[in-house]
């Protein structure tokens, strides 16, 4: 059993219904604490309407009360009383695997945490992260926000940075990047050379992708699996689907 803490997407591609169905499919039981309800499209995100930091609090209170969940995703947080509210709920729950999605900006380029909000995301939520899941472009937002400068060039450079903010591992998720492979780097605090996983690269556009990773992810610690295993076993489950996809697109232009 896992909790999801993340917000609802009104399209139904990502956030908390992308996290059902990537729990689903590996047999899990998801627990949800939602953080905000959206309205939104595959292009657009038009509200986002903060849940009350007492109803967030108490979903979260009643999904760890019994000591059933054996891992928690974080994604969406969306401001910096939902991040406080989070962090010091989860602060007594140390023992727990800890995988953020972090959540900064839409995939259409809203940004998704104002600089109040990074700020504390950066000070409370990063020293509580298992593994920290940024795509390309969200890794470079929070080594600049973390360091006040450009970041560096190098993903690599960049992953230091932010395992120096206080995350234990960082997964640097390659699916927007080019090539004819998407390769997903894992770097680990005191680490040397990162965990490379790669897979193809298929010619499908899919939304939801990094918050059905993270729960695969976090589904996988929760059974046990090693931190390299369960990201191994993430990607293998949305290299699954994206398969599953570029079939579906491939049936329906043979059928004209």
């Amino acid at each position: 059993m896992v909790l999801a803490i993340a917000g609802s997407d009104s399209s139904g591609g990502a956030g908390i219904a992308a996290d059902i169905r990537a729990a689903h499919d590996l047999g899990a039981t998801l627990r949800l604490a939602l953080t905000v309800v959206t309205a939104q499209s595959d292009r657009r995100v038009t509200v986002i309407h903060p849940v009350p930091l007492d109803t967030l609090r108490e979903q979260i209170w009643l999904a760890l009360g019994d000591g059933a969940v054996g891992a928690i995703k974080i994604g969406m947080l969306g401001s910096a009383g939902a991040v406080e509210t989070v962090a010091e709920l989860l602060a007594a729950y140390r023992g727990l695997p800890v995988v953020v999605d972090p959540i900064v900006a839409s995939s259409s380029g809203r940004r998704l945490l104002d600089d109040p909000a990074m700020a504390v995301f950066i000070e409370r939520m990063l020293p509580l992260a298992s593994l920290l899941t940024p795509n390309l472009a969200e890794l470079q937002i929070l080594a600049a926000a973390i360091t006040g400068a450009a970041p560096p060039a190098t993903i690599s450079e960049q992953a230091d940075i932010v395992l120096a903010a206080g995350a234990k591992a960082v997964l640097a998720k390659g699916g927007h990047d080019q090539g004819d492979s998407a390769v997903d780097l894992l770097f680990q605090s005191g680490g040397d050379e990162p965990n490379q996983f790669s897979s193809k690269r298929f010619p499908v556009a899919m939304r939801g992708t990094g918050c059905m990773l993270s729960t695969a992810i976090c589904v996988a610690l929760a059974q046990g699996g090693s931190l390299a295993a369960s990201c191994r076993r993430g990607k293998d489950s949305l290299t699954i689907l994206f398969e599953r996809a570029a079939a579906g697109q491939a049936g329906r232009s043979d059928r004209g």
